[in-house]
């Protein structure tokens, strides 16, 4: 791999994360995109998350989706969890939740992830998609109850 390759990655993360400038998606982009044209995969990741987030540009989960799938295919395991969420949400596609199962079952045969025990009920939180969301469900409706309560006291 060229030396021009990786810095246009790097200043691609650089601009994307704050990294010693100021958040600046749309270089990130420039940046991320000539990474890609170079021929660095990696970079499709953060592109994805760029069109997935709207980040500087139009939310758009079929580009996201596209960048997201050429990372996979890079074994990015990130774009995996996209793509599943992806797919699970039926965001820019057709809601599909075995497809969305296979996404997740493909993180979770990766080494590293299977072998995390002490981390792996955060990991199921971030990866069960359908366990998160009641999660969500759960913990809003909380607090919506405990804004009732200091409003309205304990009979609502």
């Amino acid at each position: 791999m060229g030396n021009d390759l990786l810095s246009n990655y790097e200043l691609g993360l650089k601009y994307y994360k704050g990294i010693g400038v100021k958040i600046d998606y749309q270089k990130a982009k420039e940046f991320f995109e000539k990474s890609i044209n170079d021929g660095y995969a990696s970079a499709y990741h953060y592109l994805g998350m760029i069109y997935y987030n709207g980040n500087g540009v139009q939310t758009n989960h079929v580009k996201a989706k596209e960048c997201f799938e050429k990372a996979d295919a890079d074994n990015n395991i990130f774009s995996s969890y996209y793509l599943g969420k992806i797919y699970y949400w039926g965001d820019g596609v057709e809601k599909n939740y075995e497809k969305a199962n296979e996404y997740k079952n493909k993180i979770l045969g990766k080494p590293f992830f299977a072998k995390q025990n002490t981390e792996i009920e955060n990991f199921y939180s971030v990866i069960d998609f359908e366990s998160a969301s009641k999660k969500y469900a759960s913990d809003l409706q909380k607090k919506i109850q405990n804004e009732f309560k200091s409003l309205y006291g304990n009979e609502f």
